[in-house]
């Protein structure tokens, strides 16, 4: 099964190498064909990210550049080995619920709150980039100009990528991310040894719950993660559910989750 990834994500890679080891255990999310859809693996050593201040802040000052609702391509010279030619685009943004609502269509209803009484605070969707360019181009375009930052802005389809949210009440903020799957097979992401991954339920579908450990550097866990997602086979749309609050209990995220499971369209 060859492996493929959504945009966001490919394009979060450029910022650092996940250094990758044997894993112990792996946790899958499968649609009705038997397809798995999510992957987790749980490693023996933490999952390592590695980054290089110069090649970050060059591509970190082309994104803050981007227009909302826009996308780009940019080539960095420096520090760039491999010719990476990295993509992303700043989704559209808003803190008013009717506006986000209205970019959505009927892909996801925003509810003014989440159970639990979390309220809305801003809203985003984003969609699918047109890759119209050949990293040869840019290639060409560096040694002609001797510039060390190639940017190429890139049309988006109507088609939405992924769109979600944040609410928040007195104990902290949920996120909610819905991601389009129909023109993705599977995401696959790694685990701690010391995370916790387990499967549950939301509603009658089968989910994944993922407490992820994050630590500094002398190794102690600073915060913690939790999340939940589950695949709806019937609109190829994969959910999240997940805070990085530690007063937010695993029950308070199910219960979310099992809210929007029941009064999303598609069903």
């Amino acid at each position: 099964m060859k492996k493929k990834i959504g945009l966001i994500v490919a394009a979060c890679l450029v910022f650092g190498v996940t250094s990758a080891y044997a894993a112990m255990k792996v946790y899958e999310l499968k649609n009705e064909k038997g397809e798995v859809v999510v992957q987790i693996n749980q490693t023996a050593k933490d999952p390592v990210t590695s980054q290089h201040k110069t090649y970050g802040q060059m591509l970190k000052e082309v994104r803050e550049s981007v227009k909302p609702g826009t996308a780009v391509a940019v080539y960095i010279v420096p520090d760039n080995p491999q010719k990476i030619v990295a993509f992303f685009q700043k989704p559209i943004t808003s803190t008013d619920r009717r506006v986000i609502q209205a970019e959505a269509g009927n892909m996801f209803a925003f509810p003014a709150e989440l159970t639990g009484g979390y309220t809305f605070k801003e809203g985003f969707v984003q969609h699918m980039i047109i890759h119209d360019y050949k990293k040869e181009d840019f290639y060409k375009q560096a040694e002609e100009t001797k510039k060390d930052v190639i940017v190429k802005e890139l049309k988006v389809e109507p088609t939405i990528e992924q769109l979600g949210a944040t609410y928040a009440n007195h104990k902290g903020e949920v996120r909610i991310r819905i991601e389009n799957f129909e023109k993705v097979k599977y995401v696959s992401t790694e685990a701690g040894p010391d995370d916790t991954v387990e499967k549950v339920k939301v509603d009658k579908r089968e989910a994944l719950y993922h407490l992820r450990k994050i630590k500094g550097a002398d190794g102690k866990t600073e915060s913690m993660e939790q999340s939940i997602e589950y695949f709806k086979d019937e609109a190829k749309l994969l959910y999240h559910v997940w805070t990085s609050s530690p007063e937010i209990t695993k029950q308070d995220l199910l219960a979310i989750a099992e809210k929007l499971e029941e009064s999303q369209p598609f069903d």
